[in-house]
Formats: structure tokens, sequence, C-alpha cells
């Protein structure tokens, strides 16, 4: 079995100056809009991120979660979020409470078993991988579309490595 410190990297990083967002309602119980998205697996987004120059973005997220489902509903069907994510990233689900094959550099997981070996530590949790799958940085919380955006844009083009995010908003 992979251990949490072979999935993350020496050199991962937790995304610092972005707040987490407190005091959402949970939202009502109906089909979250299509975010336009081509959500796929951990062993496909390691596959297509590897063949187009992308990172991966992981969303780690549980259905009973409130602030998992303003994302859902809110965030991710946001044109602009939509754009860069397709512009930068391969994008993924991980449900913590799913027992869904998960299959990562050749390793057997569930969703479950997966979120865990993250040190997935609350919902909702982004992630964002190399295309050697190893984790680069990571935000928990609900982010708005605003800061969201600006977050896909520091990591996708590559700013958390020479900048803090901080520095990146003030360019």
């Amino acid at each position: 079995m992979l251990s949490v410190t072979s999935i993350k990297a020496a050199g991962s990083i937790i995304l610092a100056g972005i707040i987490f967002v407190s005091g959402l309602s949970p939202s009502a119980a109906q089909d979250p809009p299509e975010d336009n998205l081509d959500w796929v697996g951990v062993e496909r987004a390691l596959r297509l991120a590897s063949q187009n120059d992308k990172l991966i973005l992981i969303d780690v997220y549980a259905e009973w979660c409130p602030y998992c489902q303003r994302m859902q509903e809110e965030v991710y069907p946001d044109d602009s979020v939509g754009a860069l994510i397709r512009k930068y990233f391969i994008p993924v689900r991980i449900n913590t409470e799913s027992d869904e094959p998960v299959n990562y550099l050749g390793n057997a997981f569930t969703h479950a078993e997966f979120a865990t070996a993250l040190n997935n530590q609350g919902v909702p949790t982004i992630y964002f991988m190399n295309q050697q799958g190893e984790v680069v940085g990571q935000q928990p919380g609900f982010l708005p579309v605003d800061v969201f955006s600006s977050l896909l844009e520091y990591v996708g083009s590559g700013a958390f490595e020479n900048q803090t995010f901080e520095e990146f908003e003030n360019r």
C-alpha cells in the first residue's frame, strides 16, 4: 500500500494567504448546474496531464458537505473558473466516503483511502499535483469565484514556484 509520504512530494507546499470563508448556509437539495468540465479519474488525469503539459486539480469533497455543494453549484460552473481549469489542469473529483476504485501510479485505492493517503484533513480541499503525481500545493475550504480564479491562475501559471499568493495578487 502506498503511504502518505510517498504521495506528498518533499517540496510540496500549502498555499498560504487564502482565508477560509465561514458562515455559509447549506445549499438547497437540487441538481447542481453543469460545470462543463471533463472530470476524470486519477490514472487518466496523470496520463492526460503528461500528454497535454498540464497540472492536475483534485477536488476532495463529501456529499453531505455544504461548502462542497457551494463549490459545485456556484464556483465550478462559473465561466472564468472553467476556462482556467481547462487551460491549466486536468480535473479529478475524490469523494471522501466512496468505495469507488482509484488507481494511482499502479496502486489500488478507494476514493476514501486515496483522500486519507493525501493526508486530507477536511472538505472541501483542493490539491494540485504535477505530472509525476506529486502534490505541489493544497488549499482547504470554500473559495468564492474571484479568489478561486486567482488561485487557479497562480498555480496554473507556475507563479507559486517563485512568489507568494499575496505577491501574485499585488502584481
